[in-house]
């Protein structure tokens, strides 16, 4: 049985607990997991931060993130309706 991934949001304003990656393959995969989620659930508002990945018995990781969003072409900042918007997220693995 494959062990599982935990990922857990650091250096924020706030404490936030530590959540289990159901189906990670990998630190990435945790890592973009959670914060794909994360960035979702704030509405875009916090687009960067570090995160801490580690697989059960196993290694822990730690990365700096940030997500980069391409707005659509017709977007307008006055319409209040929600959009859906294409991002990605880079990982840069803090070393040390």
């Amino acid at each position: 049985m494959a062990k599982a991934y935990w990922a857990q949001l650091i250096e924020l304003d706030e404490d936030v607990e530590a959540s289990k990656i159901p189906g990670a393959t990998d630190h990435e995969d945790a890592a973009d997991t959670l914060i794909t989620d994360f960035v979702g659930a704030m509405g875009g508002e916090i687009t960067s931060g570090a995160i801490r990945v580690w697989q059960e018995g196993g290694r822990e990781k730690v990365y700096d993130w940030r997500a980069e969003f391409e707005l659509p072409d017709d977007f307008d900042e006055s319409d209040d309706e929600d959009i859906e918007v294409e991002g990605e997220i880079i990982l840069i693995e803090r070393l040390g």
